[in-house]
């Protein structure tokens, strides 16, 4: 059994291995700009993974594949610090070899290749991800996070329930309408992004106290002014000396035959309440210009949500009793509960200073680029 990286020149046989054994019809397989953006183009991908080699690994027996995954890698920040990241995506081996080390050698070959801290994967419950449990050992943490938690705020609930709830406004009773609210502090909010001063604002007040994938300019850049699909919009709070205090990013999405418009937001992050409500004033501001039903958030973490939670978002409720809840996926409407959840394993002596009761392991659905088309 040989397991390996791919080539880059074995692009085209990885996209069919994705659709073969993954997912048949998988964007992946069938969209080689999207392809190489995830595991070719990352910022970190000529560092770790090198120029001659595709992100992604496969296991082969007698020639035939029968194990792959995307391989991505992170720089991470750890309260401040600098760490290196790895998640393995749309990891499979084919059935019959399941009972074999092909799984174990999957898992275990980005340790063998790269002196990463931490191991993380997000995914759909819906397809039966296998969250590990918690586990800690003397250099290894394991962390599930069994929900990603959803923000949910209505610009216009009637019309909601008739084009996603089959007109039954009973799924929303206990949601109401955002709404802009009083702002303090002179803040202003500014579609732009510069390089220099977010990482500036980044690195000495958001990086200290948050566990996460490194959300510098470099990462952005790459992950939603690059974007080869989705159009994102980036919106930077100010100070009147014009100083970032926060961000937000998101994008407008079409869905039923384009009959209806959502607003996704993928990242929101914020210093102080006054830039958080400004931020999320933009939001309502936009979301009702663009004439969107709802926008919704997916984080770990309500740290920064401040501002969401003042103009009127609400943190989505499921339960036994709510079999039907606020479709999350449009292609197609999906009314059944799915959720993201994810698995963060670190590693290294550094594990022991962690404190993972802090509130402050931030990923969102943007992460693992879980935001992406269908």
């Amino acid at each position: 059994m040989e397991i390996r990286l791919f080539r880059r020149d074995e692009t085209d046989l990885y996209m069919e291995a994705i659709d073969k054994i993954w997912k048949r019809s998988h964007i992946l397989s069938k969209d080689k700009a999207l392809a190489d953006f995830m595991f070719y183009n990352t910022p970190q991908h000529e560092k770790y993974v090198g120029k001659e080699n595709y992100g992604a690994i496969g296991v082969w027996e007698d020639g035939k594949i029968v194990g792959l995954g995307g391989l991505m890698l992170f720089e991470f920040n750890l309260n401040g610090e600098t760490e290196a990241a790895c998640n393995v995506t749309n990891s499979i081996v084919l059935e019959e070899y399941r009972s074999s080390m092909a799984g174990l050698l999957l898992y275990a070959k980005p340790l063998d290749l790269y002196p990463f801290f931490c191991n993380f994967g997000i995914g759909l419950s819906k397809f039966s991800m296998r969250v590990s449990p918690a586990a800690i050992s003397r250099d290894i943490v394991t962390q599930p996070i069994y929900k990603l938690d959803r923000m949910v705020g209505f610009l216009d609930k009637k019309k909601t329930s008739e084009v996603l709830l089959d007109g039954n406004e009973n799924y929303l009773r206990n949601y109401g309408m955002v709404r802009k609210v009083t702002q303090y502090g002179d803040k202003t909010v500014r579609q732009e992004l510069v390089k220099d001063r977010w990482d500036s604002f980044y690195y000495t007040h958001i990086a200290p106290k948050t566990i996460s994938v490194s959300r510098n300019f470099e990462f952005l850049s790459w992950r939603y002014l690059n974007h080869p699909t989705f159009n994102y919009l980036v919106y930077t709070a100010q100070d009147q000396a014009g100083n970032y205090e926060g961000l937000f990013i998101a994008r407008v999405e079409s869905i039923v035959n384009n009959t209806a418009k959502i607003l996704r937001i993928v990242e929101f992050i914020s210093k102080n309440q006054d830039a958080s409500i400004a931020l999320a004033n933009k939001i309502v501001e936009i979301g009702t210009e663009e004439a969107v039903l709802f926008a919704d958030f997916y984080c770990t973490t309500d740290m920064f949500n401040f501002g969401l939670e003042s103009v009127g978002f609400k943190k989505e409720f499921t339960s036994d009793d709510d079999k039907i809840v606020l479709p999350s996926r449009f292609q197609p409407v999906d009314l059944s509960v799915v959720n993201l959840n994810a698995c963060l394993s670190f590693y290294g002596k550094k594990v022991k200073r962690l404190n993972l009761l802090n509130n402050n392991i931030y990923f969102t659905k943007g992460d693992s680029d879980q935001d992406r088309p269908n």
